[in-house]
């Protein structure tokens, strides 16, 4: 083996094409001495470089290959974001984790918390980009290699403070070798206009996409929650399977969140091995405490619970499952893609001293104005949103300066956030260098921001916990880059979202079957947080180790959080961020079992 005592690697992740590129390494003449796909890697890297054997690679990974010949340290993440890969230096020495929390067992090393990542995360309800919760601790971003020469003498400050301006010094050279942004421009040359050429094209790109995840040598299933999404990943790997495949639910004993029926129908009908698992809500309830521990880096997006829960619950049966993760922000399926453009242009004609200022009542919670009627015709407000929730949407997009700010300000936790921190901002989110009031600039966004730090870290996360492998056959960059051929007719059509998707469903389903309102991982916050988790939420907020690592103001936290109970205030999207940033903050600590968080 030409690679042999040449290269080192730790390999997180799953490379699926690697049957097809051992075949093509054995043509040349390369031996192999097991059949694992880090095996392959390494002598792909061997063979044709790093930086090809990465475009060359279809699959979810963070890696670190040492190069013992030439004394230079690879280090790259996939082009999604599916595996994370943080990055730290002490002492002379760099080292790296999938998990922040690794970073505990460095001797000595005791960094700050980062205020601006704060303050990002209250924006947020993440942390975003190549910044971390901790100050001095470096995220590699998604489809980018790093690659350092052994004593170059160069600082990961100077690498990444930077960003996106890439070092080409030949001792630490950080780029990207794929990117959602340029697969958007060569869509826009070569449009698929023509809908029934589309169709089969997707099918075709989506099937070949779930074999390749679908194939293990371990239990395999799928999550069925009874959506577009999960129900097409289902349906394609039902149809190459010579046996019922598993599929797995959550069944909740609220009918509001619960759509097991749906997803048992969908089962019924393409002939999966089914397995529902029932939970209370007083059982998600009682384990939210202890599941906080596994944030790793603090998230606010509630569905992190059930997803942990139903990744738990299926790997007692399986140790793989295929998801439906990607599908909205490839395809169109969110409210706000519809809602934003018209919220936006049925209000920009306003002078925008008027805009403000009927944007301040609105936020002051003044009745009566037929806000959330007014929303959910447009389409962007759930059965179970509230009119206080309709008014603040609407007061944001009406306070907005021109529509990237009024995207930033609908999507956003927080726009004003209490935290007192003296002379921090958040760092700006990864805007595209165009950004219209259209669904190509929405989409590009949110695929290149809150695809890869908010969701697909959330899954990660959540289902790594609990040592169960999720597969995202949604986001192979091919239909990344399929996706970018499609004009917004195939995508958004009339009030129906991710209208490719469904038209390719419909050829495995009867329509009746996924015909319905969105509904996700819902959760009921604020009745949650006044009633249940009201105990635990309160005593987070006024715990040591919340204060002890973001200097908030006590004071101005308990008036939020009354005024809160009160049903005043913070939303209950806010009042969760703050929430979960202090069981972050216990977690970790009781995690590392000493304050290494300055």
């Amino acid at each position: 083996m030409a690679f042999a005592k040449r290269f080192w690697i730790v390999f997180n992740g799953e490379l699926y094409n690697f049957k097809e590129l051992r075949q093509e390494l054995l043509e040349l003449g390369q031996a192999f001495r097991g059949s694992s796909d880090t095996e392959v890697f390494v002598a792909a890297a061997a063979q044709w470089g790093v930086d090809a054997t990465v475009r060359k690679s279809v699959g979810m990974f963070a890696f670190a290959l040492w190069d013992e010949q030439e004394r230079v340290l690879h280090l790259g993440r996939d082009r999604m974001g599916e595996k994370p890969l943080y990055l730290a230096e002490h002492s002379g020495h760099l080292f790296f984790a999938s998990e922040l929390r690794a970073f505990a067992a460095i001797p000595d090393f005791h960094p700050d918390v980062s205020t601006s990542a704060v303050q990002a995360f209250l924006r947020d309800g993440c942390v975003g980009g190549h910044r971390s919760i901790l100050a001095g601790v470096y995220k590699l971003p998604p489809a980018h290699l790093l690659s350092i020469a052994a004593g170059c003498g160069v600082t990961l400050s100077s690498i990444f403070d930077g960003f996106p301006c890439h070092s080409t010094r030949s001792s630490a050279f950080l780029r990207p070798y794929w990117s959602c942004v340029a697969a958007a421009r060569q869509g826009e040359r070569s449009m698929i206009l023509h809908a029934p050429e589309a169709i089969a094209m997707g099918e075709n790109l989506l099937r070949q996409s779930v074999r390749l995840q679908a194939h293990a040598d371990v239990p395999t299933g799928a999550f069925l929650s009874g959506g577009i999404d999960s129900s097409l990943v289902t349906a394609l790997m039902q149809g190459q399977s010579t046996r019922p495949i598993r599929t797995f639910t959550v069944r909740f004993d609220d009918p509001r969140f619960d759509e097991s029926e749906h997803a048992r129908a969908i089962s019924s009908h393409l002939g999966t091995h089914h397995e529902e698992f029932f939970l209370t809500e007083r059982e998600i309830l009682d384990e939210i405490p202890d599941i906080a521990q596994w944030m790793d880096e603090p998230t606010a997006n509630p569905s992190f619970f059930p997803v942990y829960l139903i990744s738990r619950l299926a790997r007692t049966q399986v140790t793989v499952v295929l998801s439906g993760d990607g599908g909205d922000e490839l395809f169109a399926g969110y409210n706000r893609y519809r809602l934003a453009p018209r919220l936006w242009r049925s209000s920009r004609w306003l002078p925008a001293t008027m805009r403000r200022s009927i944007a301040s009542i609105l936020a002051a919670d003044a009745p009566g104005w037929g806000a959330a009627e007014w929303l959910r015709r447009l389409g962007g407000l759930g059965p179970q949103s509230s009119s206080l929730d309709a008014r603040r949407k609407l007061a944001r997009v009406l306070g907005a300066r021109d529509f990237r700010d009024a995207y930033e300000r609908l999507t956003a936790w927080w726009t004003d956030a209490p935290t007192g921190f003296p002379s921090t901002e958040a760092p700006p989110r990864a805007w595209p260098a165009r950004f219209d009031d259209d669904l190509a600039s929405m989409l590009l966004v949110d695929q290149t921001n809150y695809l890869p730090d908010d969701n697909l870290a959330k899954v990660d996360r959540a289902s790594m916990a609990n040592s169960l492998e999720t597969r995202l056959p949604l986001l192979d960059h091919r239909l990344v880059e399929f996706s970018w051929r499609l004009p917004d007719s195939m995508k958004l059509r009339g009030r129906s979202t991710k209208f490719l998707l469904r038209s390719i469903l419909s050829r495995y389903l009867p329509r009746d079957l996924y015909e319905r309102p969105k509904m996700g991982f819902s959760v009921p916050l604020a009745r949650w947080l006044k009633g249940p988790l009201k105990d635990w939420a309160g005593s987070m907020l006024e715990s040591a180790e919340f204060y002890r690592l973001f200097p908030f103001d006590a004071g101005r936290i308990r008036a939020l959080w009354m005024d809160f109970q009160r049903g005043s205030g913070p939303s209950a999207n806010e009042t969760w961020s703050l929430v979960t940033l202090a069981a972050w903050a216990n977690a970790m600590q009781s995690a590392a079992r000493h304050d290494w968080i300055r």
